[in-house]
């Protein structure tokens, strides 16, 4: 799995990592280097009719209500989180 929440689909962003100064001569200028600013993902277990599932989801979400009703079972999971993942199994 790549580093994707598999709730909202919120995924790595690209940007610039800055120094101070931002201002001045032309020889002062900040340098920009670029940065990749990762999710905050995390591996929660979630109880379905069919079974336990692992989802990898942002912590942002993770305090959402919505989610939180999943995780109480008020709400029921959408189908295409309830499946299990099958890709650690090999093709014959």
């Amino acid at each position: 799995m790549s580093r994707i929440c598999q709730v909202s689909g919120v995924g790595p962003l690209k940007g610039h990592r800055r120094r101070h100064p931002h201002s001045g001569a032309w020889n002062l200028r900040a340098p920009k280097k670029n940065h990749t600013f990762l999710p905050n993902l995390q591996t929660v277990t979630v109880n379905t009719p069919e079974g336990k599932v692992r989802l990898k989801v942002t912590t942002s979400v993770m305090t959402s209500e919505k989610f939180q009703d999943y995780l109480t079972g008020t709400r029921p999971l959408p189908k295409d989180l309830c499946k299990k993942s099958r890709h650690h199994l090999k093709k014959k």
